[in-house]
């Protein structure tokens, strides 16, 4: 927070409280707090969003809550430690709900709550049951800082509980942990015909799709039990997969015509070996593709890394499928599709 703004903010309210009209809702004045009085109160518990309301420049508060009619967004909880504050967020970009831990230290002088070497809020009062704290809330386009007074209840165990585990992703490790999915490259049934087809493709990466385009970074082959991603051979008009064995699995193999829709870049089979092609180079191809779940109940989006095969690997890429060699010399033009 920029702590200018705040004492620059406190001091108006302060020259201001007096002279505000009857009617004003003023901000109460910060009660002194100790600091061990403050842990005594807060230390174990969640805090739960009850209201806030935006603090005027003339130190009156706003009678409407701060977050009706907002669009995006939304109040944070909170829950503390003995030495640490974790800040629980929905965050609409993605969508998700994550969480951030950090030390803090409290200023029982100020009344400031610090972490990471920021303020998180300023406490105007506390008891165990009810926490009330000013806050910057945002920045205004014409750079204009926006503070609300807010309010906050204790939770219940159960309710911290419930809290925790809807915001299971650790904000500072997310990227690490859920890259975003590559984007998707512009391929016509011309680039897909010269890129992909008549080659073989081993699945090298498979990874179980988080949330919106991210994946897990954990490659999860063999992580699902039974479920696992075939590998390919694309010839013109037909997609041969095999699922070669592993154990407690016998090998499969397929082989089904395909159609090319380019404007969607993905390959058609009408069954469940179809997939969305994200690249194609010249030895790696990236797809998106959905597998039935172990247990059978549900499909599982998959993010999946795929090699070229070498010239040996495809000549051994049937036997183990016990089927049939495809033909493998490069075949004329017949790919189908839908033209954008």
């Amino acid at each position: 927070m920029n702590r200018l703004h705040l004492h620059l903010l406190l001091a108006l309210l302060a020259w201001a409280l007096p002279a505000a009209a009857d009617d004003c809702n003023r901000l109460p004045a910060p009660q002194p707090v100790l600091a061990d009085y403050f842990m005594r109160c807060v230390g174990g518990k969640g805090w739960r969003y009850v209201e806030s309301h935006e603090v005027k420049a003339n130190g009156c508060i706003d009678k409407r809550d701060y977050w009706d009619g907002h669009a995006g967004g939304g109040p944070v909880q909170y829950a503390f430690t003995a030495d640490s504050v974790t800040t629980f967020m929905d965050i609409d970009a993605y969508p998700l709900k994550g969480y951030r831990r950090q030390a803090f230290a409290f200023s029982g002088v100020e009344g400031r709550v610090t972490a990471g070497g920021a303020e998180v809020f300023r406490v105007i009062s506390v008891t165990p049951e009810t926490l009330k704290i000013l806050k910057y809330q945002a920045m205004r386009g014409d750079g204009t800082p926006v503070y609300v007074y807010a309010t906050y209840r204790a939770m219940s165990a159960q309710e911290l509980d419930s809290c925790r585990a809807s915001h299971r992703y650790d904000l500072d490790t997310f990227n690490a942990l859920y890259p975003v999915v590559p984007e998707q490259e512009r391929l016509t049934a011309a680039d897909f015909e010269s890129r992909a087809v008549g080659y073989g493709w081993r699945c090298t990466e498979m990874h179980k799709m988080e949330t919106d385009w991210r994946y897990d970074a954990e490659d999860c082959r063999g992580g699902f039990e039974a479920l696992a991603a075939e590998d390919y051979f694309i010839s013109a008009d037909s997609l041969t997969a095999c699922l070669p064995p592993a154990p407690g699995r016998q090998g499969s193999s397929a082989s089904v015509k395909y159609t090319y829709l380019a404007n969607g870049f993905y390959v058609s089979t009408g069954v469940s070996t179809g997939f969305r092609v994200l690249s194609v180079g010249d030895s790696e191809m990236r797809i998106l593709r959905r597998l039935p779940s172990a247990d059978g109940s549900q499909p599982v989006s998959l993010y999946c890394v795929y090699r070229k095969m070498t010239d040996d690997e495809l000549r051994e890429f049937i036997p183990g499928c016990q089927m049939p060699a495809p033909t493998l010399p490069k075949v004329e033009n017949l790919i189908s599709y839908v033209a954008d």
